[in-house]
């Protein structure tokens, strides 16, 4: 611990962090550095098989780095590295994954990859942000300090955003409060909507919080203001919710009890031409350009299916914006307001050959779905990747097709191990997609066929 080495970093990591190699021979993670640079090192923390350090003097500079080293930019992990670089290492690290994770020959896995879709515009793309409020200032995390930090010049968020912490800052500076701890903000460039959320982490009864809150908002000019920021950029403040998080679950799931203070608890988004109302909490793609160049790509892989089966439905995105006249959609997920809102937004678009259903994935009934053939499977599971009696029950069913649509290479790689292991399905496409320019995440659409 505390030891200083010199070393050149040989490669990059799952998460962004350069890798070396230290003189003992064990692997060192150490952020912010990247591929050829060399850099002294200071171990931080050691394991019997790998190090972490920090790099306290780079001496050798990458002809990929973009930003000067310790220019650290909260939540883009990967600022410093050249998009043009990015884009590489996020496809490679696709490729490496399915290799030696999934256990897919590299000949089968080269055949069926694609080139990764860059993205439309990779500056200012996030339509929904997290920031933590530190003294009246709205703060990101920085992925390599953990600590709070003004978002500086921002390159994530959108424009109204940088608008709105201002407005909402100045209000804090005159109005002291230890109510909240974050604020959330969710909006649509296209329709020009606003959604914000206060959260507190108080532990007095709801009521009180509650209560405090809403004496805080009439005693201020917060309503004003944002109403005002807002209007001043061409948007329009839908709402403001108040959530209450008090347990570590609630922090950590961004669950708990929501209240509705202004307004209404949704805003609304139009995606591939389809209107969406995203309630507050609910999951929606966080940048809308290239999520359709992602459902564009899997709607290639459903256009001659008879039927689609969504799980890990959500509000419906995904399975409502690849339905066509003729086929039939069914929608599973296990979260009931979810669930309300995939029919809300079915409605909303006049869709009636689309039905969903409070259920989990892995506890379905193949057989009694109901379903035409040829059908195909559309699985968009959480980082964690597909419950293994899913997996199981896929290959029993045996649907035509399964689209995996995933956002973490290495969980959908363990899972395609089976699928693809098993002989059933073969990996026909595998298309990365640059969903989250700036970070170490890739989105991935695979097509898997019988």
């Amino acid at each position: 611990m505390g030891e200083k080495e010199v070393i050149t970093i040989t490669g990059l990591a799952n998460e962004g962090q350069g890798v070396g190699v230290l003189s003992s021979g064990k692997k060192i993670f150490v952020p912010a550095v990247l591929p050829s640079e060399v850099c002294e090192v200071e171990v931080t923390s050691e394991t019997s098989r790998y190090a972490e350090g920090v790099c306290t003097d780079l001496q050798v500079m990458s002809h990929d780095r973009i930003l000067t080293y310790g220019n650290f930019v909260p939540g883009a992990d990967l600022a410093h590295l050249s998009y043009e670089a990015a884009l590489a290492y996020k496809e490679d690290k696709v490729r490496n994954c399915l290799i030696h994770l999934g256990k897919i020959p590299a000949e089968v896995v080269n055949s069926a990859m694609k080139q990764i879709l860059p993205c439309v515009n990779p500056l200012n793309y996030r339509n929904h942000m997290q920031y933590r409020l530190v003294g009246g200032h709205l703060c990101l995390i920085n992925s390599y300090t953990k600590m709070a930090e003004d978002p500086g010049t921002p390159i994530l968020e959108y424009d109204i955003f940088t608008t709105l912490r201002a407005a909402i800052e100045r209000v804090f500076y005159s109005a002291p409060t230890n109510l909240f701890e974050e604020v959330v903000m969710r909006g649509s460039e296209r329709t020009r909507d606003i959604l914000l959320e206060f959260v507190s982490g108080s532990s007095q009864p709801h009521e009180v919080t509650i209560g405090n809150t809403q004496k805080y908002l009439e005693a201020t000019a917060m309503i004003r203001a944002i109403t005002a920021a807002c209007q001043g950029a061409g948007y329009r403040f839908s709402g403001l919710t108040l959530r209450i998080s008090a347990t570590a679950t609630d922090k950590r799931t961004r669950g708990g009890k929501r209240i509705l203070l202004y307004g209404n608890d949704f805003y609304e988004e139009i995606l591939l031409g389809h209107k969406f109302r995203i309630h507050a909490g609910a999951f929606f793609q966080v940048n809308i350009p290239e999520a359709e160049l992602l459902y564009k790509s899997a709607a290639r892989f459903t256009e001659q299916s008879a039927s689609i089966l969504d799980l890990y439905c959500g509000t419906g995105s995904i399975g409502l914006s690849l339905l066509r006249p003729g086929q039939k959609l069914v929608g599973l997920d296990t979260v009931p307001e979810a669930i309300r809102a995939a029919k809300e937004n079915s409605s909303l678009n006049g869709i009636s050959n689309a039905a969903f259903y409070v259920k989990p994935a892995e506890s379905i009934d193949f057989t009694n779905l109901g379903l035409p053939e040829p059908m195909t499977v559309v699985v968009d599971p959480p980082r964690k990747g597909l419950d293994q009696m899913l997996v199981k029950k896929l290959l029993a069913f045996q649907p035509s097709k399964i689209c995996y649509i995933s956002c973490d290479p290495a969980t959908m790689s363990r899972d395609l191990n089976a699928l693809v292991g098993s002989g059933i399905y073969k990996l026909t496409s595998v298309r990365p997609v640059d969903m989250f320019p700036w970070t170490h995440h890739v989105e991935t659409v695979v097509l898997l066929s019988k």
